[in-house]
Formats: structure tokens, sequence, C-alpha cells
């Protein structure tokens, strides 16, 4: 442990010059989870971690390497294409745990790993990853031949961000634990990313950033500081994608149809850059992206993003519709983000959404029995999520997830040279040299929190005053203390401190309502910060698969949707509903619903304790009139949007990245954008996708394009067959429209479920552009 605590401390003193701010956060080894649902959170992922095989998680590094490896490596994502990706997020993962805990399995893990990766390190002279074909991809690379798109890089899925993975889990090993053997690997590792790019000229490196590369530049930034080595913060600005940081820069918004997940690690580098070089300008930058994110695109739980995208700030139409809502990966990195913020300006709003974020996504997308993740929360009325298979599922959320949830100490407080910041309601027990105190609180059944010093400070407390909280009463040693604070604003209490001094804070939560954004008559209610939601039951005698398989798309909850028109909704004044609110007793946090529901009568519970069921978040809310005059057309809508549920056997959004993976994209000189908030793409040469047609006959292929392009010419192929020749007509103005193409039975192949659609350009002209792509049975 004295080893532990003094690693950080060195670390954080060799920022501390280059650093603006004054905040600082406390080491994992100095905080202990104690009771409530974070501590067994923890505890339940220590048994998802150690459930994991590491020989698995290992076998992609070694095949490329040549060695040989004693067991297969995982399925799902491991095998097909991002393969090492998870080994990555398992280092971080044991890393924050077992700095968190000190537990002797964990570490016995970490040491296994650590010795393996040795041996794989030497063979391969520094590099340390398991990218498909890695030796001739890297090659290409660093002699400058270079072909990105979006998430393909020379035909490879991301595989900066795939080797981003490792490289923060060599860092995060060393900065909690301060083994020099994940060190050293990482130097190493460093050390073969230089002689990679070593020639390449900066218009090379923005090329390759076109594709998902993670964090590399936070962590390249780190790197800069762990070797103090400035050729590193100078790679960590080269690594920062010029796309995005210049609207940043000019105060502009540019994040529509951009995938969510792509860009904020990109900006959590920004800042990190920003902390560690003092820059304002990348400072501001980060602060004005995580307005738009949070203060624009983000509903109630913290999350943003319907299909991984940004969509219209304006049109929240896709969120209440799509079944593949807010993206968890998405929010743990907005967290990182919201955490580094405070660090470097103190301000209360990026603790207030750190604590929503982490309270109603991060903690609601773990499940409390068996560990699994979530990827999407959908926040379509009436709809579920599926949870990952600790031996089956590989997706980027389990990745964060088990890093999030080894973690949940690591912004409860923060260090400034004079204050102890109390940030979060959590219990828990810090032990640092300047501080012990322990909190006591069953927050959020409970509206009190308790800190019990256990040994003299003379350091001030600085407790947050939230903004959801009513009226704050506190007590020292059982004394009444007027509070001047405002919600809002910090609570600051002067030492010095005796052992068993006592505070006690009383947070007043109050109900409320919290329209979606762009769409006034949908809202969520909260008890103080804790998102309400209700279980729903809309077909009888329904069983549903809660886990998911491991199929490439196992991780979207593909079960039947309920139509939007039958859902539970509010008729009449807001404000009565509140009133009608009853807390219910007998049960730890429940609320009834009085009088005005329509179509159900929901009980509300914390969403976070919300599993293995369809449930609601927003309920629409109208009066009697209103809703009865547009209660006939949504039918008609649900009703039509079933009929193409049912109808459609499988489903691709070109231009949109995980779709596109999915469905094993392939093309060449092909590009993608979007169009007036939708994605395209099209190819001058061609381009492909796998379809999944379930053994069924008699099909259709339907495909959207956009009027004004007209003239361009191309073929369709299934597998080696060609079905049709296109011509795009000509004269039909902005808009989009449809074209459906029969499928002749003896064109699909008769010993596998699914076939390759392909696009050519015909010589000259262009292959699309595709807006979406439909496989129908008739």
């Amino acid at each position: 442990m004295r080893l532990l605590v003094s690693v950080f401390f060195i670390f954080s003193v060799s920022l501390q010059a280059a650093e603006t701010a004054k905040i600082h956060t406390v080491p994992l080894s100095s905080i202990r989870l104690t009771d409530g649902p974070f501590l067994h959170s923890e505890q339940t992922n220590l048994q998802y971690l150690l459930a994991l095989d590491a020989d698995k998680l290992l076998a992609p590094l070694r095949r490329e390497a040549g060695m040989k490896s004693k067991v297969e490596s995982y399925g799902n994502w491991e095998n097909s294409g991002l393969d090492g990706h998870m080994l990555g997020h398992y280092l971080s993962a044991l890393a924050f745990l077992g700095s968190a805990t000190a537990n002797q399995q964990i570490k016995a893990r970490l040491d296994y790993l650590l010795t393996e990766l040795q041996k794989i390190q030497q063979v391969q002279q520094g590099y340390l990853g398991g990218v498909p074909g890695s030796k001739a991809l890297w090659q290409q690379i660093q002699q400058g031949q270079i072909e990105a798109d979006l998430f393909s890089l020379n035909q490879h899925w991301v595989p900066f961000y795939n080797i981003h993975k490792t490289f923060a889990g060599l860092r995060d090993i060393y900065l909690h634990s301060g083994d020099q053997r994940a060190k050293n690997l990482l130097f190493n590792y460093g050390n073969w990313l230089k002689k990679l790019v070593k020639n390449l000229s900066a218009q090379h490196i923005q090329q390759m950033l076109l594709t998902e590369h993670g964090g590399m530049n936070e962590v390249l930034a780190d790197m800069a500081v762990i070797f103090d080595d400035p050729d590193y913060m100078a790679l960590a600005k080269s690594f920062t994608e010029v796309r995005i940081l210049q609207p940043l820069l000019k105060g502009e918004d540019k994040l529509t149809g951009l995938h969510a997940n792509t860009q904020i690690p990109k900006v959590v580098g920004i800042a990190r850059i920003a902390e560690l070089s003092g820059d304002k300008a990348w400072l501001k930058a980060a602060e004005f992206f995580w307005s738009l994110v949070v203060e624009q695109r983000t509903v109630a739980i913290g999350g943003n993003s319907v299909r991984e995208h940004f969509h219209p700030k304006d049109d929240f139409n896709p969120m209440l519709n799509e079944v593949e809502g807010p993206e968890t990966c998405n929010t743990y990195n907005m967290l990182k983000l919201s955490m580094l913020l405070y660090r470097q300006t103190g301000q209360s709003k990026y603790l207030e959404y750190y604590e929503r974020g982490l309270w109603n996504h991060i903690l609601a997308s773990q499940h409390p029995e068996h560990g699994g993740f979530v990827y999407f929360t959908p926040m379509r009325p009436q709809h579920y999520r599926v949870y990952s298979k600790v031996d089956q599922a590989m997706w980027c959320c389990v990745g964060s997830g088990i890093e999030s949830h080894s973690k949940h100490g690591e912004f409860i407080y923060s260090l400034d040279n004079n204050a102890l910041h109390v940030n979060l309601w959590i219990a828990s027990r810090i032990n640092t040299p300047q501080i012990k105190l322990q909190q006591r609180t069953l927050f959020p059944d409970e509206a009190t929190t308790e800190l019990i010093f256990e040994a003299p400070s003379r350091l001030k407390l600085q407790l947050r005053y939230p903004s959801w909280a009513g009226v704050v009463r506190l007590w020292r040693n059982g004394k009444a203390v007027e509070v001047t604070a405002k919600a809002g604003e910090a609570i600051l209490l002067s030492g010095p401190w005796q052992q068993g001094d006592r505070i006690k804070l009383e947070l007043p939560m109050q109900l409320s309502l919290e329209a979606m954004p762009a769409k006034p008559d949908y809202f969520a209610v909260l008890f103080g910060p804790i998102v309400l939601a209700s279980r729903s039951t809309p077909f009888p005698n329904e069983s549903l698969s809660f886990v998911a398989d491991d199929s490439r798309m196992g991780h979207i909850a593909s079960g039947p949707t309920c139509p939007v028109s039958a859902a539970p909704l509010y008729i009449g004044d807001s404000k009565n509903f509140l009133a009608s609110l009853q807390r219910l007793p007998n049960q730890p946090l429940a609320f009834g619903t009085g009088q005005g529901f329509l179509q159900g009568q929901p009980e509300l519970i914390p969403f976070f304790r919300l599993h293995d069921s369809r449930y609601q978040i927003y309920f629409q809310h109208r009066s009697l009139e209103l809703w009865q005059q547009q209660k006939a057309l949504q039918q008609q809508q649900d009703k039509a949007a079933a009929l193409l549920e049912d109808q459609t056997l499988d489903k691709v959004y070109p231009g949109e990245q995980q779709p596109e993976s999915d469905h094993f994209y392939q093309g060449e000189h092909s590009e993608a954008g979007v169009n007036a908030g939708r994605h395209w793409r099209h190819s001058k040469s061609w381009f492909s996708y796998q379809l999944n047609h379930k053994g069924q006959q008699n099909l259709t292929l339907r495909l959207e394009y956009f009027g004004l392009d007209g003239g361009r010419a191309f073929e369709i192929w299934l597998d080696d067959k060609k079905l049709t020749d296109v011509e795009l007509k000509s004269g039909l103005g902005p808009d989009w429209y449809s074209v459906d193409y029969p499928i002749p039975n003896d064109m699909l192949p008769k010993n596998a479920d699914h076939f390759r659609v392909k696009f050519v350009a015909k010589p000259g002209s262009i292959a699309g552009g595709l807006y979406q792509v439909l496989l129908l049975k008739l």
C-alpha cells in the first residue's frame, strides 16, 4: 500500500508544475467503498473479472507473434477483426480494482499477464497487439501506404482504437501499482510507435485519424509525463484530429451525424493536453464540446447518441423511436471528460453531470446478479436491454464496463492544497497522509450523509451543495451550523479537526420533471439526481431473453417493439402529476402514480434497480383533446412501422460505423458522409455488405437513394451473380426515395444463411449513394 500511495503522489507532483488546475483526484488505493450499491457493483465486477480467461485474452497477441497459444481466443468481437481489444480493457480494470481492493487474486492475475506480455513483446520488438495481419498492416502504415475510412484503416477494423486499449492498460497498471514491468512494456511499445510514424508527414497522420483511434492523444500525453519525454507531447498533439479540434476552437457545432464515441475520447485527449500544457484555448474547446453534448444532446440518464451517432440537436424523434439508444461507452468517456474539466475549472456543473451519469447510466448498465453489461439503453417506451455473458460477449461496452465498475471510488473525493472536496454521496473511507475520514450514507434511500474523522486533520472540507437539493441542513458534532451557500455552490468548513469529529449533512431530495431535449411533451421523473422508471408488461406471457447471444449484433435488444401509441401517458397538467405521486411504504425507494394516467398505472423506482424487464423512462403528457386528435395518426404510423419490422430480415445503415462493421463492410475508393442528418455511402469502385437471409426465400432488396444523385450507374451483385443494373433517375429533387429489387430464389446460397451484396460502379460513374439497405421477405 505504501508503494501505491508514494507512486501516485510522485506522479501528481510531477504534473502540478505544468497544470493550471490545483484540484487533484484521490488515488483509488486511498479509497475504500464500505456499503451500498457501488460496493455491491464492485464485488460483482470482481467475480466477472476473475471469470475471464487470461490466456484466451492473450491468444490474439500470441497468434500475431507467431507463438503457440495455450487456448483459442474468445469469439464475438475478439475473433472477427477487433482481436485483442478486450485485453487492454482487462489490464486497466485489473489495475483499478487491484488498487481499489488490494485483492490478491487480482494481483496474481496481473502478475501472470505482465510476465506473458514480456515474452510476447520480446518476440514482437516492442509491439503488443492482436490486430489480424498486424505485420503487413503496420509495414504499410510505416511506408505511408494509408487507406482510411471511418472504421477501416487499410481494410482493418479500427487498429489504432484496438492498440490504444493496451497502451492505456499498461499506463494504468503503472500509475496504480508502480509496477516497473508495466512501465518497461509501455516504454518499449512507445518506441515501437515512434518508429512506426517517424517518417510520416502530418498529412499522413491526419489521414490515419479519419479512422476511429480511441484516445491515443490522451495516453501519449500521459506518457510524456511518465517518461519525462516531450516527444510524446508532440506526438499527442499530432494524434489530435484537426477536423474535430478546429471547429471546437472556433466555437462551431459540427457534431451532428458524427459517430459519438469516436469523438469523445479525442476530446478527453484535448482536455488532458490542456491540463498538462496550460493551453487555455484547448481547454475552452473541450468545455465547448462538453456543453454541446451534455446541454443539448443528452437524455435524463446522462447518455447520448442514437445508433451510436449524434443526431440533430433539434430532433429527438430518433431517441424515442429507435431501440439503439445511448451507448454506455459514451457515458464512460463523458465521465472522464467531466472529471478532467472539473480538475481544471472547479465548476460544479461537471460534478452534477458526473453524478447523474454515474448513478443512472453506468450503475444501471451492470446486472446486479451475474454482472453482465449493457451496450444500448433504449429510450423508446416499453423496450428493454440485453446484457453480456462473460464468456461470449466481447463488445466495446463490456470493455469499458469492466473498467467503470472497478473504479467507482475515483471521484467521490478530490483534493486541492487546502481542502478535501466531497463530491459524491457514496459510503466510503478515504485514507491519505492529509486526511482520514469515513462517509456513512444510505443515499439515495435516505437523504443524509455523515462524515466521521478517523484522525486529526487541518484540511478544510468543501461539501457540494447540489442544485437538486432543497434547503440543506448541517450539524458539526451535533450542533447546527448555518448554511449560507446556495444550491450549485460549495459549503466550506474550516478545521482543525480531531479524531471522532462528525459532520452530518441533510440533502432534501425533491421530485421533479425533466423534458427530453426538443421534445417538451415527453418528460422523465427524477427524485433528486435519481432517474425513476417503471416496469412494463405490454405483451401477456411474453418470454424475452435478457442475456445476449454471441452473434455479431447480439448487443441489440432485437425483440418486438411496442407501439409508441400504446405506452402509458399522462393527461393533464404536469404539476398535478407530481403532486399525485406518493412514496410507497416498505420499499427502499418507490412511488405510486395517481389519477391522470391512461393505458397503464406506472409504479416508479430508481432506474438503476430495474433489470430483466421492459421499462419506460420518458412519459408523454398531453391534454385529453390533443391526445385524441393525434392518437389515430400515431397508431397508423405504429402499424406501418410494425409491418416493416416484421418484413425485415436484415438492414444496414450505410455510413454508420457499427452497422457497417456488424455487416462486415468491404470496399475500395469508397466515401461516407452525412446529408441533412442522414448517413450515406458511395464508391467510385465498389463496396459491399454481408446480409443474413435466415434461410428465407422470396426476398426483396430495398435500397434508399437521394433525388439529387440522378444519373449514377452501377451494378448490384449477390455473391458472384449479378442481380441487376441500376441507373438512378434524374430530376427527382432533394428528397429520399426507395426502390425494390426482387431477388430470384435461385440466386440465394443453398448452404449458407447469408450472402454478400456488392455495389459496383460503372466506368466513370459512382455506385450509390445508399442511405439504407433493407432485406425484406415478401
